[in-house]
């Protein structure tokens, strides 16, 4: 396994963006620059090509921690928070929108079903896009899913013995099931899952090796699924742990292992995807807040 450097970013990088794949293509959304100014604009990165594409200015609020997901040669993107402020109930934002590359053209959706709108994990299954987990005033377990069809949401039955709140890193598809885990809900979490989500059955495996981490990044290539980065939170008197490294785990054997170090060195709030089996890792931010423009791919 090799880890190589690829086209950065142009700009200084950016810190708690979300990132979705449709088409063979990674679109890149939102976010904090180093100067916690919130962003609202839109990127592309073309693996084939190693270039990045700045798609320009959305209609949506500058806002982290947004939601999206790919569908059918759309995007669909939306909620987040909106204010540098903590808990302003108003910046928890539940609007939501369906993008078109190829018209370049924005269509506004109803509104997500309630104020639980913080780093959810979404993806599309089947005609629905799916958002899970997210934060508010406190820590949901609530499924959400947006109909394309029909462009409404509803909201599965609040289940605990499914799975835990804030889930971290956003989750990732391999052989037909959703694994992800880690977050934080009032103290660090380090469960694993995976998710038959057609059959509503959710299994919990071995657990992510140390303490927990939060705002990490997950995404899975045809052997495993990886876990990149992110931190340890060690109370209001320390601050926690930004990690260096990163871990994969191993679907057939139910097993962890550690992967080593990663060249941009300690991050988290980045992001991950997996294009064509291979996995892509980078933007977020060091321990000092600097946000980071660096892009990598895993051969394996």
């Amino acid at each position: 396994m090799t880890v190589r450097e690829c086209a950065s970013m142009p700009n200084n990088g950016r810190a708690s963006a979300c990132v979705a794949v449709l088409d063979g293509k990674a679109y890149v959304f939102s976010g904090r620059d180093s100067k916690k100014t919130y962003l609202n604009d839109l990127w592309v990165y073309d693996p084939a090509q190693d270039t990045w594409t700045n798609l320009g200015t959305t209609p949506l609020k500058a806002r982290v921690n947004a939601t999206i997901a790919g569908h059918e040669g759309k995007l669909y993107v939306g909620l987040g928070y909106s204010s540098t402020i903590a808990y302003q109930t108003d910046a928890f934002l539940q609007d939501w929108w369906e993008y078109t590359p190829t018209t370049q053209q924005w269509k506004q959706l109803a509104n997500y079903p309630n104020t639980y709108t913080i780093a959810a994990t979404s993806f599309a299954l089947n005609d629905g896009i799916f958002a899970l987990y997210a934060f508010w005033h406190g820590f949901s377990q609530y499924i959400c899913r947006y109909d394309v069809p029909s462009n409404t949401w509803d909201v599965w039955p609040d289940n605990p013995k499914r799975a835990h709140a804030n889930a971290g890193g956003r989750g990732a598809w391999f052989g037909g099931l959703f694994y992800y885990g880690g977050g934080y809900n009032t103290h660090n979490l380090n469960q694993w899952y995976a998710a038959d989500i057609n059959r509503d059955e959710w299994t919990q495996l071995s657990s992510i090796p140390g303490k927990g981490r939060e705002f990490s990044a997950c995404a899975a290539s045809k052997k495993y699924v990886y876990l990149f980065g992110g931190r340890h939170f060690g109370g209001d008197m320390t601050g926690g742990e930004v990690f260096e490294s990163y871990l994969r785990y191993a679907p057939d054997k139910d097993r962890w292992e550690w992967c080593g170090m990663m060249p941009c060195g300690r991050a988290e709030n980045l992001i991950a995807f997996s294009i064509d089996g291979k996995v892509y890792f980078g933007l977020g931010e060091d321990a000092d807040g600097k946000t980071i423009n660096k892009l990598y791919c895993i051969d394996e």
